[in-house]
């Protein structure tokens, strides 16, 4: 999440993108990560919903679906096997890199054994030359929930990289078994299980 007046200058716009959640398996206690803003899960799925984030305005801010706690995902303080599910929404992109690793394996820790989780993100390119003067990566959204059309974007600061290879790769390393996994135009779907 970005905050403050950003000079328009400083914007790459990708091209919009449709989501659609309607029909996505969510099953159980569902823990969804960064759940804050216009929490896309909590609508989906109401009270089967804790929804976390760092940010407390961001919570604040999401519709009245679950619960809502402020906290820290990598350094949850629910119990192991506490949740059926995780999901993360267009969220590891505001995360720095070196702490994703970390909000992974807290993950599959309060997971239930055989508990999933579900992670949808934007795919971020190299920046070129031509790009330089552009450092905030910007993609909007349509999220479509049941007969429910949500118009969003979601902005980032343009200093990484970030693909479904990449998020393959990172999930393998925290213990999960990737169940399936698809590019959506510019972004990405991949579910794994905790085993």
């Amino acid at each position: 999440m970005m905050s403050g007046k950003i000079d328009n200058e400083r914007l790459y716009f990708a091209e919009k993108q449709k989501v659609n959640i309607t029909g996505v398996e969510l099953n159980g206690k569902i823990l969804d990560i960064g759940g804050g803003g216009e929490g896309i899960i909590a609508q989906y799925k109401k009270n089967q919903v804790v929804a976390i984030d760092k940010i407390k305005r961001e919570l604040e801010e999401a519709p009245d679906n679950g619960l809502k706690i402020v906290m820290d995902a990598s350094d949850m303080k629910f119990l192991d096997n506490t949740f059926d599910t995780a999901t993360c929404f267009f969220t590891m992109m505001y995360m720095p890199m070196e702490i994703r690793k970390k909000v992974l394996k807290e993950t599959h820790r309060v997971l239930k054994k055989g508990g999933e989780l579900v992670l949808w993100d934007m795919i971020i390119p190299q920046r070129i030359e031509e790009q330089k003067e552009k450092d905030i990566y910007v993609m909007r959204l349509e999220v479509t929930i049941g007969e429910k059309v949500v118009e969003t974007g979601y902005g980032t600061r343009w200093n990484k990289e970030q693909d479904l290879q990449y998020f393959s790769e990172l999930i393998k390393e925290a213990d999960f078994e990737i169940s399936e996994s698809m590019k959506l135009g510019e972004t990405y779907f991949l579910r794994a299980k905790k085993l």
